[in-house]
């Protein structure tokens, strides 16, 4: 009898309060032991792979017979260089938004993304992203997009300048004139593609956005100026100048990043844990920093060797640069990083992303990043010299999160931000 009673005075009794509500906490406490894992392992998993993916755009260059289908009328899915293809041909940004806040003169046509989604309302069917930049290189300064601009542009599916049904087809229907281009279109600046005020006093028929303009295309505009324009092509097939970027068309693909890339990130972020690195991989992904170095001497003339091997000390401990550079690695001929409404990829933590992105000036909502431009779009226009040139790490657009409509459907001013890796 006494074994028993000891026994019982074991067992617990479940009708007793105290115990009932210590069974409840060791409940709790097991499902949270069991839950947090599981709800942290969903969450990575959701982060890395069920996220909106990021896209990538590439440079495609083409034969000067096939630059026809980057007009306006083909709907190219982007460009880069020459002449703005314009989504609304008529309502153009004024020529005073598309000067230089450094050197107030006119910025030239750098790249443009179209860039629409299901989820856009009815009036933003098309739409479509344009950049441009100062051609001065003194105007490139560190960490400051004042010689860089960004436009949005929107049209609903049913518009004056395209068909309900989809734009033309350059495979279908060949290197034609735009049939849909209304008569009261803006007119052009043949220099630069971009709206124009002035026209040519002699002939009479040759737009300019500014006497600059006109100034640089005169050499070539007199050996014509008063005669007949040519019948034998409506458009001239590489209308290339002394002002414009060379041009190429893009292609667009989704970014693949191998799962292990994660493992070696995170660890790279626990400061206490060491990470042994082959000397060859470490020479190669510090090479394009010591370059971009070399290129900002003329910003600082007084740099000394022992500075330069300061900044790529210091740039070695940047974890951020690591994390740049491993995923640009990846795919190195990339020009554009595009994920609208996600988060842009800081390029150093030697210089900061703005904290407070201004808000639409249409409407008012907040601005949320969209895309980003990469270091590989300087190789690709040619500017990418040593010395003194525009330059980047990486250009941020910021656009509105609510695509409000434009007034005439035409061009609104979006936020940029620049960092530069110096």
């Amino acid at each position: 009898m006494a074994t028993g009673s000891a026994m019982q005075e074991l067992i617990p009794n479940f009708r007793d309060e105290k115990v009932q509500g210590a069974v409840k906490n060791l409940l709790a406490y097991s499902l949270v032991i069991l839950i947090v894992p599981l709800s942290s392992m969903f969450l990575l998993k959701q982060y890395f792979f069920e996220d909106e993916p990021v896209h990538l755009g590439f440079g495609v260059a083409l034969e000067t017979d096939d630059l026809f289908r980057l007009r306006s009328q083909y709907l190219p899915l982007g460009k880069i260089g020459g002449k703005p293809a314009w989504l609304n041909p008529k309502n153009l940004p004024n020529s005073s938004e598309l000067l230089c806040k450094n050197c107030e003169k006119p910025l030239c046509f750098l790249i443009q993304v179209y860039a629409n989604s299901v989820n856009d309302p009815d009036h933003s069917f098309h739409r479509s992203i344009f950049v441009f930049v100062c051609r001065n290189p003194k105007c490139s300064k560190s960490n400051d997009a004042s010689n860089l601009a960004a436009f949005r542009c929107a049209l609903p599916r049913d518009n004056a300048f395209y068909s309900f049904d989809g734009p033309m087809d350059p495979d279908l229907d060949g290197d034609v004139p735009d049939p849909r281009l209304p008569a009261d279109a803006a007119k052009l600046c043949e220099t630069c593609g971009c709206a124009a005020t002035k026209k040519c006093a002699k002939c009479q028929a040759v737009w300019y956005c500014s006497r600059e303009h006109q100034a640089l295309d005169w050499p070539t505009h007199k050996t014509t100026c008063g005669q007949p324009p040519c019948v034998e092509s409506v458009e001239p097939k590489n209308p290339r100048n002394g002002f414009v970027f060379k041009e190429f068309g893009i292609d667009i693909d989704q970014e693949y990043v191998p799962s292990q890339i994660f493992d070696d990130l995170s660890d790279d972020d626990d400061e206490d844990e060491e990470e042994e690195e082959n000397e060859e991989e470490k020479a190669a992904r510090m090479k394009e920093f010591k370059q971009f170095i070399e290129k900002s001497k003329d910003k600082h003339p007084d740099m000394t060797r022992e500075d330069l091997e300061a900044a790529v000390a210091e740039q070695e401990k940047d974890l951020v640069f690591d994390k740049f550079n491993r995923l640009l690695n990846l795919n190195p001929e990339q020009i554009i990083r595009y994920k609208r409404n996600g988060d842009p990829l800081p390029s150093t933590c030697r210089s900061e992303l703005p904290e407070q992105i201004e808000p639409c000036a249409l409407c008012g909502a907040p601005r949320r990043f969209e895309m980003q431009l990469m270091p590989h779009l300087l190789s690709l226009i040619d500017v990418d010299a040593i010395g003194q040139s525009i330059d980047w790490a990486s250009v941020y657009i910021y656009t509105c999160s609510a695509s409000c409509r434009i007034p005439n459907d035409g061009y609104a001013k979006e936020f940029v931000a620049k960092q530069d890796f110096v």
